[in-house]
């Protein structure tokens, strides 16, 4: 495996919507209703200068050289911290547009955008599905829908998700000396997702310092996720008998009976007063590999980090 891996991470990002009917669009906003990441527009020139102010690449990592001997001295991780970013929520995931348009239609629009890293959908009436098509086909589009499909809606939410999972992914972390591999595995990215959804947790980030997935809900409420292979459990044991841990901790690990959380450490600390733990839940489909998700107090995050819940309530109260 290479030592350099994409950690995982997922938060809100903006879209944009394009037609020239605004009936559609008050359609679509009925059903898109967050007002604070979607934003509607009837005019071509409107959404291309909104886009403008908006658009930003994924930052450059350079994986060689002094970058590498710098990592290698002081680090788990290359790249932007995007947890103490908040301009991330206003990143342009994607872009939906009509075909049949004035001024402009669909497809020139978003071949005006082929610069911009974003999800590029279209959405046909009555003409314009053989042009999107062929505009696939050229790779100017990624996604074509008839506006007449009764499941149109449906269809059109699950590649926004879709495509936000693509723009988050594009941007996490990268680990360095194996840190973090587990996470990176399709296995733990598939179970993040499900326990994202069944938990109602709307954002989470892998931390570089902890070797740990740091989740929020709606209400900026965080908790740990944690996943450890049969090398990180024996990391952590030998963690523990070398610093001399209590009795207890060091035997649960060994039993593989209990998974402590060491926030804000990666391992055992002597400086820890309090350990939580957690009953360890197999990973599906990975023998040996186990997880947990535990609750954290709002007092234990660094208070300068930005969530997604306090971003839109300043959004609100601008």
């Amino acid at each position: 495996m290479s030592p350099f891996v994409r950690q995982p991470m997922l938060h809100p990002a903006s879209v944009v919507f394009l037609d020239d009917s605004e009936d559609f669009l008050h359609g679509l906003q009925g059903i898109f209703r967050d007002r604070e990441l979607n934003w509607f527009f009837s005019k071509p020139q409107a959404a291309l200068d909104f886009m403008a102010s908006r658009h930003r690449r994924p930052p450059a990592v350079r994986i060689a050289g002094t970058n590498v001997s710098e990592i290698e001295r002081a680090s788990n991780a290359l790249g932007r911290d995007a947890l103490s970013d908040e301009s991330r929520f206003e990143e342009i995931a994607a872009v939906v547009v009509d075909y049949e348009m004035p001024e402009m239609d669909g497809i020139r629009f978003l071949s005006s955008i082929g610069d911009v890293e974003c999800t590029k959908i279209l959405l046909t009436g009555a003409a314009g599905y053989r042009e999107a098509v062929d505009a696939f086909n050229a790779g100017l589009i990624d996604v074509y829908l008839r506006k007449t499909d009764a499941d149109m809606p449906g269809k059109l939410a699950a590649v926004l998700a879709e495509a936000n999972k693509k723009h988050c992914a594009a941007r996490g972390h990268i680990g360095v000396h194996d840190i973090g591999t587990a996470y990176a595995d399709p296995r733990v990215l598939d179970l993040l997702g499900e326990l994202a959804a069944r938990e109602k947790l709307v954002e989470y980030y892998w931390r570089p310092e902890q070797n740990a997935v740091l989740m929020f809900d709606a209400m900026a409420n965080p908790s740990v996720f944690i996943a450890w292979d049969a090398e990180e459990w024996a990391f952590q044991i030998d963690t523990v008998a070398d610093a001399d841990g209590p009795k207890w901790l060091r035997q649960g690990l060994e039993d593989r009976s209990i998974i402590p959380l060491f926030w804000p450490y990666q391992a055992y600390h002597p400086a820890l007063t309090f350990i939580p733990t957690a009953k360890p839940i197999p990973v599906p489909g990975w023998e040996g590999a186990l997880y947990s998700l535990t609750r954290l107090d709002a007092s234990e995050i660094d208070a300068g980090l930005t969530t997604f819940a306090q971003w839109r309530r300043s959004k609100r109260e601008a």
